[in-house]
């Protein structure tokens, strides 16, 4: 089965298994039929993106969050976070996100995260902060640097369809990190993830089959150490 860790698309191959992102909407109106299309068979991902924190609903954003968090078919939260280049001014970013990451915390759910230009307030708040759940940074393509950083910070890495293009930092990071800290996604990309499985497993020079089966069991791991967390 190949997992797609982040997608806004919702239409999928029969052999994917994708994680579909709602984002928490600024408006109140929608924030009260937010939940009707929701499908009890699918797998979620449900957070409040740093590009739509809403300074006059951030209360009601983060109770519907609350409230949607505790449902089976939300596997993490998010995707939430950072970003100095486009949103709500740094300050009320950092102060959503922590807030995401305590109900990320109280449900026992992994974190997806958006990360733009961010990472050392990123670092600086997951060291207060000191969140038990995993932490993935979604669509990564920054440098080694910065990847090797994370990596030894606890976080996960989740590539996209960056690593198609050889000369990025994702396909250089991709030969080099620990396969147990990868996933792989489309995020609001048209390319399928089988595409991406491809080029991964060509980087990589492993069959798929085998790149296959180490993502599906790093899911497993992250959702294992969630539960355990309870225990």
């Amino acid at each position: 089965m190949l997992l797609n860790i982040h997608t806004h698309q919702a239409e999928k191959q029969a052999d994917e298994q994708i994680i579909y992102n709602y984002i928490i909407p600024e408006v109140e109106e929608e924030l009260a039929s937010f939940t009707e299309n929701i499908n009890a068979n699918d797998w979620l991902s449900i957070g409040i993106h740093p590009w739509f924190i809403s300074e006059n609903n951030q209360k009601t954003q983060l109770e519907k969050l609350r409230q949607l968090a505790y449902n089976q078919t939300v596997k993490f939260i998010g995707e939430c976070g950072l970003d100095r280049l486009k949103g709500s001014p740094l300050p009320l970013q950092e102060e959503i996100f922590i807030k995401q990451i305590r109900i990320a915390e109280e449900v026992k759910k992994p974190i997806i995260i958006h990360c733009v230009k961010c990472f050392n307030e990123l670092l600086s708040i997951k060291k207060i902060v000191r969140p038990k759940v995993p932490m993935i940074v979604h669509g990564f393509n920054n440098n080694q640097q910065i990847a090797q950083t994370l990596l030894e910070r606890g976080f996960y890495l989740s590539l996209g369809a960056a690593i198609l293009n050889l000369d990025s930092n994702a396909a250089q990071i991709l030969k080099k990190m620990p396969l147990e800290k990868l996933f792989l996604e489309t995020d609001d990309s048209a390319i399928s993830i089988l595409e991406i499985y491809e080029r991964a497993s060509f980087l990589l020079n492993i069959p798929q089959n085998i790149l296959v089966d180490t993502i599906f069991s790093n899911y497993l791991e992250i959702s294992s150490q969630s539960i355990k967390i309870t225990q």
